[in-house]
């Protein structure tokens, strides 16, 4: 191997590409790097995430080598000049950047774990925006119990040319639904949390993302990258039977009002549930903690209501998550009775999010 690539380019890629820092399997620890065709590719995974990255390159001299990933990222971040040299030496990989030179040792390739090809013939098209915002504005709600496997991740369910994100804890759902083009993709796919953390790494919105399922894995794909991961075992639940069709009471109010009054209410309460109580009356919408026992806090926004009163309770950090993701700046607040599920959207019906949580008792 003996190529010359561009400090950036270097720099923004070895960032991109997963490795683990203390493994097992000391193979893990490494980037493999393949010069040919005029690319530096870049490889790294921990047998659940494979990624891929690539950038162009001055390739003198084709070939591949495995070389610890932190210190060559670690190295990268410090490069002096624009450019960066890498040349196999025997068993060591040399790194030069204007007059600073670094020596690592390498590994043998072969004992890299093999990546699989990227299913193009299976593949939708995706625009970068709709992933993004998908994924970001629905992970929050995945469950964090490692024993609900099937809650782990984010739903990605494709019916048609249509895409939902869909993630629940059983306690709140977030749904955002997208669309796809080309190609043929049926069915729900249960995507973990860390691969869709590493995909946030490397998606642009401004670009459009290949995705395809092939066996029990999913591959993304974009112009300079690609990343495959394990997907998730276990059937994900009925989702379209947790959101309400109906509702008794729909009140709408600034997203910035509600949001601001129910961090000003939770502060007071202790308790990692951090239960509040929304109190409807006319033209008045009530945000208090509880009880009056303790610490007591109660906020009041005006809203348009002439119903009869109405009291819900509900964990107040599930409420802050909902609505945070709302680009609006109204939302709809969505009640059948105290004891059943609400629904958050947006009052713009062209923003194709949702969210739903579940009451708690006050």
């Amino acid at each position: 191997m003996d190529i010359i690539v561009d400090k950036k380019s270097f720099q923004d890629a070895v960032k991109k590409v997963i490795a683990e820092k203390k493994a097992a399997l000391p193979v893990l620890t490494n980037f493999l790097l393949k010069a040919e065709n005029g690319k530096l590719i870049i490889q790294g995974t921990d047998l659940e995430v494979f990624t891929t990255y690539w950038i162009n390159a001055d390739v003198k001299e084709e070939g591949s080598v495995c070389v610890n990933a932190k210190k060559l990222t670690d190295i990268s971040k410090v490069l002096p000049a624009a450019s960066v040299s890498l040349t196999l030496d025997k068993n060591n990989l040399k790194i030069v950047s204007g007059k600073t030179k670094y020596s690592l040792p390498t590994t043998d390739p072969e004992d890299f774990p093999v990546f699989e090809e990227f299913p193009a013939d299976l593949a939708v098209r995706v625009s970068g925006d709709t992933l993004l915002k998908g994924i970001t504005k629905t992970v929050y709600a995945a469950s964090k119990d490692e024993s609900r496997f099937a809650l782990n991740g984010v739903c990605f369910s494709f019916v048609e040319k249509y895409l939902d994100f869909v993630a629940t804890d059983g306690h709140r759902l977030a749904l955002y639904k997208g669309e796809v083009s080309g190609g043929s993709i049926e069915g729900k796919y249960i995507v973990p949390q860390k691969a869709l953390s590493e995909i946030k790494k490397l998606v642009s919105e401004y670009d459009d993302v290949e995705v395809a399922i092939s066996g029990s894995s999913i591959f993304f794909k974009g112009s300079d990258w690609m990343l495959s991961a394990r997907l998730l075992e276990g059937v994900f639940p009925d989702y379209t039977q947790v959101i309400p069709k109906s509702f008794n009471i729909e009140v709408e109010v600034l997203k910035g009002d509600i949001l601001d009054s129910v961090k000003r209410v939770v502060v007071a309460e202790e308790s990692d549930a951090k239960p509040i109580k929304l109190t409807l009356k006319e033209n008045k919408l009530i945000i208090s903690t509880p009880t009056v026992e303790d610490a007591y806090a109660e906020d009041e926004i005006d809203i348009e209501y002439n119903q009869e009163e109405f009291e819900i309770g509900f964990n107040g950090k599930y409420i802050i998550d909902a609505i945070d993701e709302i680009e609006d700046s109204k939302i709809v607040l969505k009640f059948i009775n105290k004891d059943s599920q609400t629904v958050i959207v947006p009052k713009d019906e062209s923003e194709p999010y949702l969210a739903v949580v579940m009451p708690m008792n006050i």
